[in-house]
């Protein structure tokens, strides 16, 4: 069977699922993003499942593209991020500032849309053949790095060999793991790769999109030192770069992208990202004026800011997580009932009103969560329930309570939801330490010592994924990079490797049932709630694009007068 066939049919069993209920239409365009259909394909199926809603929940009008002013073009666009952590490099970047900085210059295959459907960036197609293990991506032509080179298939081959490699420290190993090793990518011709996997994997376009944000496709040359000479096909280049203060941009003139109306992009002429590590002094910025956007404010402690009235708060719904990882190889965190203990005190309600004003999406310690990834399984609430923790400690023999130690990092909200666990788990009988250390700390070290990956119990802050399976593949099988918990569940890993070869939605539904159900008795870790992303913005700025948090995408912003 042919690609086109195989699409074709693929398309036509979306269609199916839609009629028979099994399938909302914004699930139909999701999964069709991931198989690389096209726009008129996509209207096409949309049109035969007739007239619906359900096009789910979308940031404010102004983020999401209707009824804005005219385009104005020129001008600087001030906003605030985090320092880096470490030295510039798209390889091993892993925090929210640097993230934001490489996204500007380099791009990716695949982009995140507003709502994280995948959207044609360096790819312009991608298909798999009818196993799912052989995909088989389009790449744009007339493409160069912002140094005149051109970009070409052998640019993608060497940038996804290079993050493959142990010795490089890339966290794209992680997602990759068990599914495209070294020398799996191959280019066809100047404008084809082919991407051949260990394993079929039905949400493979997600692991090389934005999402995984160490895969951002530099030269085939690509030497290090980024931060120094900073080689994109991206919007932007860098101009200046003042450790720990400031990054000025100006705009790539030979850029390749264009608005709907044919204008060369981006409108403005100018970007400066001011690095404040602080988050009420970041807040002070954008209240005093010096800066015009925030990517990313934080709740605690954002009030001012959020209660504005010169201030625009946008809404995107987010699948970021605050993991609370109970790694299964230490003590007491060994058996199950005590995991389950401490997820039976928690007041989810409660935690989610105090660390984010009631707007995230609540948790049940399983990814597979519908209100977040439309078309889940429903899973078993989780309420508090003392008399059912206390049990559950008594049959691990901890009749008389014990004593836990939570290691966490003075970042973002994680000391108040770290307070709130301690809190919440004391009339249980669980006394929960907390062990405060810098951010700089947590993640310091080897895989084998960093607190992040080796403390008995731990929160670690997760910026959004795009689908259950991603985070999954990240943090829950053996062959995880970044599994916190270090859980080898049999039964989970042989049910969560036919959930990623089949493309048979109704098989996928059953099979993320199991899974789904398999996490929440283990509780190999906490997921208490789901983030919705708030970035605020001065009134007169428009058209930030991408799905909140670290996917900043100012090629079409503008500022009004």
């Amino acid at each position: 069977m042919t690609d086109e066939n195989y699409a074709r049919e693929y398309g036509e069993h979306l269609v199916e699922q839609v009629l028979k209920g099994r399938m909302t239409r914004r699930q139909l365009l999701v999964r069709a993003s991931v198989f690389g259909l096209s726009a008129t394909v996509v209207g096409q199926l949309l049109a035969a499942c007739g007239s619906s809603g359900g096009g789910g929940a979308s940031p404010s009008a102004a983020a999401s593209g209707a009824a804005l002013p005219p385009v104005v073009t020129g001008g600087t666009l001030k906003a605030v991020i985090p320092p880096p952590l470490k030295s510039l490099d798209p390889v091993t970047i892993y925090d929210q500032g640097g993230i934001v900085l490489v996204y500007q210059v380099a791009e990716y295959l695949i982009d995140l849309s507003n709502t994280n459907a995948l959207k044609p960036k360096l790819a312009v197609s991608w298909s798999p053949n009818a196993k799912g293990d052989v995909w088989t991506f389009k790449l744009r032509p007339g493409v160069t790095f912002n140094d005149g080179s051109p970009f070409e298939a052998a640019d993608v081959v060497a940038s996804m060999d290079r993050v493959l490699d142990p010795k490089s420290g890339s966290g794209a190993l992680a997602a990759l793991a068990g599914i495209l090793a070294p020398g799996g990518t191959k280019a066809v011709d100047t404008t084809t790769v082919q991407f051949n996997l260990e394993k079929p994997f039905a949400d493979f376009p997600y692991l090389v999109s934005s999402s995984s944000y160490n895969t951002a496709i530099l030269p085939r040359n690509y030497a290090g030192d980024f931060q120094k000479k900073a080689i994109g096909t991206g919007p932007w280049m860098i101009k200046s770069f003042v450790t720990n203060q400031r990054v000025t941009m100006v705009k790539n003139p030979t850029y390749w992208g264009k608005d709907a109306q044919g204008r060369q992009l981006p409108y403005l002429d100018q970007l400066e990202f001011v690095l404040v590590t602080d988050t009420s002094a970041a807040n002070l910025q954008l209240q005093s004026g010096a800066v015009d956007v925030q990517p990313q404010t934080v709740f605690q402690g954002g009030a001012s800011v959020l209660n504005d009235a010169s201030l625009r708060v946008d809404v995107y719904p987010s699948s970021g997580i605050r993991e609370v990882a109970f790694n299964v190889n230490k003590a007491p965190w060994t058996d199950k009932n005590v995991r389950q203990a401490v997820a039976y005190c928690l007041d989810r309600v409660a935690i989610n009103k105090a660390l984010y004003g009631g707007r995230s999406n609540l948790g049940y310690d399983t990814f597979w969560e519908p209100t977040v990834f439309p078309g889940s399984p429903t899973p078993a609430v989780r309420a508090q329930d003392y008399d059912k923790a206390k049990s559950l400690l008594s049959a691990a023999g901890h009749a008389n309570g014990l004593d836990v130690t939570l290691t966490v990092a003075n970042y973002l909200e994680n000391p108040a939801y770290a307070q709130l666990i301690q809190a919440q788990c004391k009339p249980a009988g669980i006394n929960v330490k907390i062990n405060e250390i810098s951010y700089n700390a947590i993640y310091a070290g080897s895989n084998s010592t960093t607190p992040w990956l080796n403390a008995p119990m731990v929160i670690v802050e997760w910026g959004s994924r795009p689908t259950p399976g991603v985070y999954a593949q990240a943090m829950l099988l053996p062959t995880s990079a970044w599994s916190s918990s270090h859980w080898n569940n049999a039964d989970f890993v042989s049910n969560f490797n036919q959930y990623e070869s089949t493309t048979d939605e109704a098989t996928r539904t059953t099979l993320a049932t199991k899974l789904s159900s398999i996490q929440q008795d283990e509780t190999p870790i906490l997921v208490a709630f789901y983030i919705s992303q708030l970035r605020t913005q001065k009134k007169n700025v428009y058209n930030i694009q991408g799905p909140g948090s670290f996917y900043f995408d100012a090629s079409m912003a503008y500022i009004t007068k």
